[in-house]
């Protein structure tokens, strides 16, 4: 009784009419640059809680982490790689940073965790028939007269790897959006009107979800993808560059995000590093970095080219002769390093991160402390009774993309808990992951149309 309810509301939803070939009318782009700050999920915890609950949500993100059981540190039992088992390097369901949003007509107001590693846009909708608990109202498309749905025919639809037409009569797209591990929102595809900021931008695809698992924390009614795929928001926008700037995760300054042209704040930046992407034929619609050594203080730096794992053995920068080709036209000695916004922790491939611990152990002259079963972090020292970690040697730790060196202090690296300082680096077995503690008071612009990333160090509240 309760499909048959389902489906009849649904049936009951208007059609996306074909346009060229049922292919929906891209939306314009923005007028000019959309600024919009960001919230962080459990804002309203103390330090040592958020922090906790931060970390707990990254170590479930990797669909490659080993050994990622709390309080059991990083040096479990290793899973399958992500190559292995066929799926994508991360989870796509977490999220840390929230942008408000409106959609519908009449507006509807939500919030959306923003994801880098993630191309679809999609929210919870009624009726949601298993669904994760959200705090906002659930969007209900039969009260908005500017839904549609996308039909199943055209090519949008197909941009979709799991998709489906609902029955012999509705011609809906309905799709089905999996994750690594069990995690997957199912629902249909549609079109609508989106509030960005002061801009209203009319025919944006998303998906209507009415079933997720493995979903974004309660704050969140949805993700908003920014992904290098066709579907994500920054391409369907036709944003050619954008830019964020997340704050430490204690500070009460709000994150800010920028979407569109006028992006001049990292001019006057003096301490930054720009990167070229790469591009990977396995995982396209990640944003790729060649990482190709890493350094700890002034230790000669070591080169990560033990071997090749995963996708990095199909990576090549883009414009290169043969780019996007089958594994053999990629770089020969560099590991794949994704970008991950909604990741807290960035997580090393095994050996690097082996490498690492072995190399700090030998720099930072204090006792090793066991795992902590708090933050469920494995690295961690034991500082010395009465002084804090910002008064002990903590090197810099610098990451080699293509010889392009981007340092990381002592705050980029570690958090004190107790009597202990951690690591927030954890272990995975396959493609390595930068996360946003390490991008924290960086203002980080993707520059699209060139395929680069800048980091520039400096504080949140400089970002005009």
């Amino acid at each position: 009784m309760e499909l048959l309810l389902v489906l009849l509301l649904f049936l009951a939803l208007p059609v996306l009419p074909a346009r060229g070939g049922g292919i929906p009318a891209p939306p314009p782009p923005p007028r000019a640059s959309v600024r919009l700050e960001l919230a962080r999920v459990d804002a309203n915890l103390t330090g040592h809680d958020l922090i906790r609950r931060a970390v707990q949500r990254s170590l479930g993100r990797p669909g490659v982490v080993a050994g990622a059981r709390p309080g059991a540190g990083a040096g479990g039992g290793a899973v399958r790689s992500a190559a292995d088992k066929g799926e994508a390097p991360v989870v796509a369901g977490g999220g840390e940073y929230l942008v408000k949003l409106g959609i519908g007509t009449p507006q509807h107001v939500f919030s959306a965790a923003i994801d880098t590693a993630t191309n679809l846009v999609w929210m919870q909708c009624q009726p949601c028939v298993s669904c994760y608990r959200q705090l906002d109202p659930f969007f209900n498309p039969r009260l908005s007269s500017s839904f549609a749905v996308v039909p199943c025919t055209s090519d949008t639809c197909g941009e979709l790897d799991e998709h489906r037409c609902r029955s012999e009569d509705d011609d809906a797209c309905q799709y089905t959006y999996k994750y690594s591990g069990n995690g997957e929102t199912k629902g249909t595809l549609a079109i609508e009107k989106l509030a960005i900021g002061s801009d209203v931008i009319h025919g944006v695809v998303f998906g209507c979800s009415d079933s997720s698992a493995g979903g974004p924390p309660a704050q969140a009614s949805g993700l908003a993808g920014l992904g290098r795929g066709p579907l994500s928001l920054v391409t369907q926008l036709s944003v050619r560059r954008f830019m964020y700037c997340l704050p430490p995760p204690t500070s009460a300054t709000p994150g800010k995000l920028v979407l569109g042209p006028g992006l001049d704040a990292v001019r006057n930046v003096s301490d930054k590093v720009t990167i070229t992407m790469s591009s990977s034929t396995r995982y396209p619609s990640y944003y790729y970095l060649n990482l190709d050594g890493l350094a700890v203080g002034d230790q000669t730096p070591r080169r990560a080219a033990a071997r090749i794992r995963s996708a990095a053995a199909t990576t090549t920068p883009p414009g290169t002769p043969g780019a996007g080709s089958a594994a053999g036209g990629g770089s020969a000695n560099a590991y794949g390093m994704i970008v991950d916004v909604a990741s807290t922790i960035s997580f090393l491939e095994a050996s690097l991160y082996d490498e690492l611990a072995e190399d700090l152990e030998q720099e930072i002259r204090l006792p090793r402390a066991t795992a902590s079963r708090r933050l469920g972090l494995d690295l961690c020292f034991i500082l010395p009774e009465g002084v804090g970690m910002d008064r002990v040697y903590v090197p810099t730790v610098s990451l080699s993309f293509d010889g392009r060196w981007l340092e990381l202090e002592r705050d980029r690296l570690f958090v004190e808990d107790g009597r202990m300082m951690c690591l927030m680096v954890g272990k995975t077995n396959g493609v390595s992951i930068l996360g946003n503690f390490q991008q924290q008071n960086m203002h980080v612009l993707y520059n699209l149309r060139r395929g680069k990333i800048t980091f520039a160090k400096a504080a949140c509240e400089s970002m005009s």
